[in-house]
């Protein structure tokens, strides 16, 4: 049997024995409004968690749970979800890591982090790496949306996108919608593309492959998950030093195999890396 799948199942066991890690409910200021935070376990190793567009600390509790008092857990609502604060106006990239790095320099002061982001919060991961190498021990890039994505999609199927586009905005609450509207003004910007390079940190990036047997998104097509694949072999080009895993799950690949995100948050903690590939 693959030593790699004996690892997964043993830590799928410990889910179901450990229970939950008990949280304590931080306040991280930003001044106009107040980011609320969770963090669990005292180990040596902080580890930051930042979720997908519209998702809040919730949905990283089972990995949390798999990690256990040995790691020091940190996740937080962006402003304007859960208990989150906001000022009431949409947050740009820029913004969104200025958040991010309050975060940081609060639950984690003068320390390195393990940084994990999932679709948007990979997004974020990536280019707070890109500009805080300093501050980060390894990052998990968990189904991460790209820079460069939209400008591939559009290409690919511009009437299908604009479509998916209005489809979502029709779904949202008002605030979400125009949340979604400054991200994809940034992503459809000319200048936007995917890093060529990154810094060198240790990444653990993982790919979902799974395609909708009826897909809402383009995304979840065939020809849109090929695209996606290819910006993620794209984006671990960059990185020196890492591993890049497929895995059979849809895209909240955290919550269908949070085991696969507790190993690779252990990967880039507690091992010297090799070259990337």
């Amino acid at each position: 049997m693959n030593r790699n799948r004996v690892k997964l199942w043993a830590l799928a066991a410990v889910f179901l024995a450990a229970g939950s890690v008990s949280a304590r409910e931080i306040t991280v200021d930003r001044g106009a409004y107040a980011l609320q935070a969770q963090e669990s376990g005292s180990g040596a190793v902080t580890v930051v968690f930042e979720s997908g567009f519209g998702q809040g600390a919730g949905v990283w509790k089972e990995v949390i749970t798999g990690l256990g008092e040995d790691y020091h857990s940190v996740a937080y609502a962006r402003a304007g979800l859960g208990k989150s604060g906001s000022n009431g106006q949409p947050k740009r990239i820029d913004e969104h890591l200025a958040d991010l790095t309050a975060v940081i320099d609060t639950l984690a002061p003068g320390r390195k982090v393990v940084l994990v982001g999932h679709s948007y919060g990979g997004l974020l991961a990536t280019e707070f790496a890109r500009r805080h190498p300093d501050r980060l021990q390894g990052l998990v890039l968990v189904d991460p949306a790209t820079m460069g994505q939209r400008h591939a999609f559009r290409q690919a199927d511009a009437a299908r996108i604009q479509a998916d586009d209005t489809s979502l905005r029709a779904m949202l609450p008002p605030a979400m919608a125009a949340d979604y509207a400054v991200l994809i003004e940034q992503l459809d910007a000319p200048g936007a593309q995917t890093p060529q390079t990154m810094p060198d940190v240790p990444v653990a990036l993982l790919t979902a492959t799974q395609i909708a047997s009826e897909p809402l998104f383009f995304e979840e097509t065939a020809q849109g998950k090929a695209l996606w694949k290819i910006q993620h072999a794209l984006l671990f080009s960059g990185f020196t030093r890492g591993s890049h895993r497929y895995l059979d799950t849809g895209h909240n690949l955290h919550r269908e195999n949070p085991a696969a995100v507790v190993s690779a948050i252990q990967s880039v903690s507690a091992r010297p890396w090799s070259p990337a590939g």
